[in-house]
């Protein structure tokens, strides 16, 4: 087996046992609202099933995927996100981890699957908001918008460049795991918060807000 298809037959595996448990992920908002309710997504956004059609149609098969390295920083200029990524895994309650409360302004990449630019869904989560901030490294994704360009820095000294083709929010409890986890044959992002209704009982948001984008190419 060669190195490329020993690789995909690992995120196959690995995206699949993502959809076998129903992954979910670490809350990433807090427990108190002090501040205006983060922007979301317009409601001719669509969803996960429409994000997916979409990509079918448009595989932007001409752009080589890079090899794995761990990504080290995102940037987003239409929504002013400019900010360190870390490596992060799963909790031991089996949630995806995310930094803590004390660096909101930090993102995570879930390394346990692919890394951006690598062919897969990558993942990179970043909390909406923080008691001790107010808004967060995400507070405005409900803001992207399809075009959007996504800069993630890698660790070889790439940049992974990635276009966003959609936007979507969703009840916690009706996540679509294997619509935001399951495997691509070619390089796709995912950009996750939370967002939707503020719930002061439990202290946390409700939804989550995930951004698709698909990779456009690399400079170095």
């Amino acid at each position: 087996m060669s190195a490329g298809a020993g690789r995909n037959a690992w995120l196959n595996v690995t995206a699949g046992v993502l959809i076998a448990v129903g992954i979910v992920i670490a809350f990433i908002g807090h427990n108190t609202l002090r501040w205006s309710p983060p922007p979301l997504p317009p409601a001719w956004a669509g969803d996960g099933r429409q994000a997916v059609a979409f990509l079918h149609q448009t595989h932007p098969g001409h752009h080589q995927p890079l090899s794995r390295s761990d990504p080290v920083s995102i940037s987003i200029p239409s929504i002013s996100v400019h900010a360190k990524v870390v490596a992060l895994g799963l909790n031991g309650n089996g949630t995806i981890a995310v930094p803590p409360l004390s660096t909101p302004m930090i993102a995570s990449w879930y390394d346990k699957g692919p890394a951006p630019g690598e062919a897969g869904a990558a993942a990179i989560l970043g909390h909406v908001d923080a008691k001790a901030v107010g808004p967060a490294v995400f507070y405005k994704l409900g803001e992207l918008r399809p075009g959007a360009k996504i800069f993630v820095g890698l660790q070889d000294g790439h940049t992974a460049i990635f276009e966003a083709y959609s936007i979507a929010l969703y009840a916690k409890d009706k996540f679509p795991t294997a619509e935001v986890y399951g495997h691509t044959s070619w390089p796709t992002l995912r950009l996750i918060t939370c967002g939707g209704v503020f719930d002061p009982k439990s202290g946390h948001y409700l939804g989550d807000i995930v951004a698709y984008a698909s990779y456009i190419g690399s400079q170095k």
